[in-house]
C-alpha cells in the first residue's frame, strides 16, 4: 500500500512541473542558455536551445517568419518570467507563416531550436547583434489573469483593530475611596 501511495505522489509531483510537449527535449542539461549565445555565438552554433520571452515584433516574408523576442529567464516548465530586467533580444526564425494577430506584441512565447548565426540589426537607432534561433518547436502561452492583493475586512469597524480582543468590554470592580466630611457622619467621594 505504501508503494502505491509513493508512486501516486511521485506521479502528481512530476505532473506539476512538466514542460509542454512542444518544448520537450531529450536532454535538458545540454541546452544552450541565452547568455552563452550572446557572448560566444561561434562556440554554440548549431546546438539546441530553449529560449523565451515577450514578442516585440513579427515580420513575415516569402521565406518564413522572423519573430523578435525580448528574452526573459524561463521557469522550470518553460514559461518566461516577465520582469523589468531584460537579458536582451533574439530573433526566432521560423520556416512557416505565423499570423501576427495571434502572435501579437506583448504575448509570452517559448521556442526550441538550434542556435544560428547572429544577425546585426537595429532597435530604433541603436545597432544590436541579435542571436538567432532556428525554430523547430514553439509554444504561445495563454495570458494569466492578474491577481489583486486587495484585502477587504468585513468585520465591525469598532473592533477592526483589536482582532484578538473580546467582542464586549469587561468591567472590573474599582475601589472607591471615601473620606469623612464633617459632623453628620456622612461619607462621600472627593471630586
Amino acid at each position: 500500500m505504501k508503494i502505491w501511495l509513493v508512486s501516486i505522489a511521485a506521479l502528481f509531483l512530476a505532473a506539476c512541473s512538466t514542460v509542454p510537449d512542444e518544448l520537450a527535449v531529450t536532454n535538458e542539461k545540454n541546452l544552450v542558455n541565452y547568455e552563452t549565445a550572446l557572448t560566444n555565438p561561434e562556440q554554440v552554433l548549431g546546438q539546441q536551445a530553449r529560449w523565451g520571452g515577450t514578442i516585440a515584433e513579427v515580420r513575415n516574408s516569402d521565406d518564413g517568419t522572423i519573430i523578435e523576442v525580448v528574452n526573459f529567464a524561463l521557469q522550470s516548465w518553460g514559461r518566461p518570467v516577465a520582469s523589468d530586467e531584460s537579458q536582451g533580444r533574439f530573433r526566432a526564425i521560423l520556416p512557416e507563416f505565423v499570423d501576427p494577430v495571434v502572435y501579437e506584441e506583448g504575448r509570452l512565447v517559448s521556442f526550441v531550436g538550434t542556435v544560428g548565426e547572429p544577425i546585426e540589426g537595429k532597435i530604433d537607432e541603436f545597432r544590436y547583434l541579435f542571436p538567432t534561433l532556428n525554430v523547430t518547436a514553439k509554444y504561445l502561452w495563454k495570458d494569466e489573469p492578474r491577481t489583486s492583493n486587495v484585502q477587504i475586512d468585513y468585520g465591525s469597524l469598532w473592533y477592526r483593530h483589536h482582532y484578538f480582543a473580546p467582542p464586549y468590554r469587561i468591567y472590573y470592580p474599582v475601589p472607591v475611596r471615601t473620606t469623612p466630611t464633617g459632623d453628620s457622619g456622612q461619607s462621600g467621594n472627593d471630586q
